[in-house]
Formats: structure tokens, C-alpha cells, sequence
């Protein structure tokens, strides 16, 4: 016995189908975050080599990437809530904005664990006498909550 079957595909294009936002910014957006919480922010992401012109306290501040730390830790998180908004997206329970104000809390939440979470490398015996803290990326929590997201609509 023979069976046969005829299959329709229809391939639609999405992005040019659907219209808004491409892209969601976490951290700290340039214009709108404090330029004191940005060098912070500089200076422990990336580390500086100290001295004058190195930043810091005057000595060298040792890389601790805690926004490069939380992108990569949750990675499969930010696919995974995609994949379950797009079903929303095209079923129509969801615009495009939303999903992405939705992904950008998630993010910027996972970057502010990261600051709270981070112990190493810890804090020298100077700067934990300066802040009266063993916390690396902790003195006032200001940086922490200066953290944000931006739906970018360009």
C-alpha cells in the first residue's frame, strides 16, 4: 500500500515581519548612568595597572568581571525566556518591547547578584581598612544600584 502526503511549508521572514526593538543595553547607559559609577564599573570589569593615572586607590585594582561573569552564566536562561516570548510574540501575548524590558530585567538583576556574590580576588588589607568592608564590589551599593537596562529602539 502506498501513502502519500502533500506537506505545505511556509518560511516567513520574522524580522521583517515583525517590527521594534532589535536589542536590549545592560549596565550602566552612557548620558544616563552617574560617570563616577562607570569608572567604578571600568576599573572592576577590566582592572587597572594603578598609580596615578591607573585609578583605584592608588594601586592596582585586579580584574573582576562581574558583568562579563553574569552574560556568560546565563546564557542559557536569556535563549531559553527567548524562545518561550517568541511563542507569545507571534501568538500575539506579547510585543516586542515587552519581551525585551522582560529580558533586560532578568539581566540586569543577574548583574546585580554578581556584584553582591563576587568575593574574589578579595579586597587588600588597605582597601578593607579604607571601606571597613571585606566586599570586593561593595563599598556603598551605589554601583550596584545604579545598574540598569535600556531597550534599544534604534
Amino acid at each position: 500500500m502506498l501513502t502519500s502526503r502533500v506537506v505545505r511549508k511556509v518560511f516567513v521572514n520574522v524580522p521583517s515581519v515583525i517590527t521594534g526593538p532589535k536589542r536590549v543595553k545592560v549596565g550602566f547607559p552612557a548620558g544616563e548612568a552617574d560617570a563616577d559609577n562607570i569608572q567604578k564599573a571600568i576599573w572592576n570589569e577590566f582592572g587597572t595597572r594603578g598609580g596615578a593615572s591607573g585609578g583605584g586607590w592608588g594601586g592596582p585594582v585586579p580584574e573582576r568581571p562581574f558583568m562579563r561573569n553574569a552574560m556568560r552564566a546565563n546564557r542559557s536562561a536569556y535563549l531559553s525566556a527567548m524562545r518561550s516570548s517568541a511563542a507569545k510574540l507571534v501568538m500575539g501575548q506579547a510585543t516586542l518591547s515587552q519581551i525585551m524590558s522582560k529580558l533586560g530585567i532578568l539581566a540586569q538583576g543577574d548583574i546585580q547578584g554578581s556584584i553582591t556574590s563576587l568575593s574574589s580576588p578579595p579586597n587588600s588589607p588597605v582597601t578593607i581598612e579604607i571601606k571597613g568592608s571585606s566586599k570586593p564590589l561593595i563599598d556603598s551599593g551605589e554601583m550596584r544600584a545604579a545598574v540598569t537596562f535600556k531597550v534599544d529602539n534604534s
